[in-house]
């Protein structure tokens, strides 16, 4: 009897408690959410926020609610390309829950924001229990797969123009807004180009009307215009994002 009012009250708690924007703790049956809820503490993540570095252990997870999550890979020398954004569809620390406690990229917030960190070992814990949790993990890793090799491809094939394009408005749909605070220096790091490129590029687009750029921060102006200029490369990504993230809520249990 004792054991059936424990759960009765556990389940009207778990009702009761609003659930985080992100994504995937948004759609974890009451269970499975309240155990990583326990453990989460909800954390202020300002600009250029550190969440982990190469080849160190990775100590937390941070789930995002909002802001933007850029994953950069590094030269010996500190040079760097992106390879990847996350916003509230995933977390940061994806390899250790697979078993490689290490990152081999740099992986910071480029956008501020706010999330709930968790320690690395908790998630893994719960990772291989298997369940949603499991699943939506694989779903948002196969993601990360897609930006990543498509990533590749798109720094090797085309123009800077279309890449800045597909960049402003990857990090514009993982945000959730059209306001950017992106510096040129950052920009022309994230597509591993001089500055004075960045500036050509992005000058060509404010010219057109397209975004608006002062002191650091950008305003896309002209969205259908903006995604003409991108190359394939977004639409690719894009409708990969569009068909997991449906898919997947459809087959869960959505507090958002």
């Amino acid at each position: 009897m004792q054991r059936t009012l424990e759960v009765r009250n556990n389940h009207i708690m778990a009702e009761m408690l609003p659930r985080p924007r992100n994504l995937i703790l948004a759609q974890l049956p009451d269970a499975e959410y309240e155990a990583l809820a326990r453990s989460l503490v909800p954390v202020e993540l300002p600009l250029e926020t550190r969440l982990s570095e190469p080849n160190e252990p990775i100590e937390f997870v941070y789930f995002l609610n909002s802001g933007l999550i850029s994953t950069d890979a590094l030269t010996e020398k500190g040079e760097s390309v992106e390879v990847g954004v996350i916003g509230r569809e995933g977390f940061s620390g994806l390899p250790a829950l697979l078993d490689q406690p290490q990152m081999s990229h740099s992986v910071l917030m480029q956008g501020v924001g706010q999330g709930l960190r968790i320690r690395s070992s908790l998630v893994r814990d719960e990772f291989l229990k298997g369940g949603t949790f499991q699943r939506l993990v694989h779903s948002f890793a196969y993601l990360q797969l897609v930006q990543t090799s498509q990533s590749v491809l798109c720094n090797r094939m085309h123009e800077v123009d279309a890449r800045l394009a597909r960049w402003l408005l990857t990090s514009a749909d993982r945000m959730e807004s059209d306001s950017l605070n992106l510096t040129q220096e950052f920009l022309a790091q994230m597509l591993g180009v001089q500055r004075s490129t960045v500036t050509v590029a992005a000058g060509d687009l404010q010219r057109a009307g397209i975004i608006g750029y002062s002191r650091g921060k950008i305003n896309i102006l002209d969205r259908p215009a903006l995604i003409r200029k991108a190359c394939e490369c977004y639409g690719i990504v894009t409708s990969a994002y569009e068909r997991i993230i449906k898919k997947d809520l459809s087959e869960s249990l959505v507090y958002v």
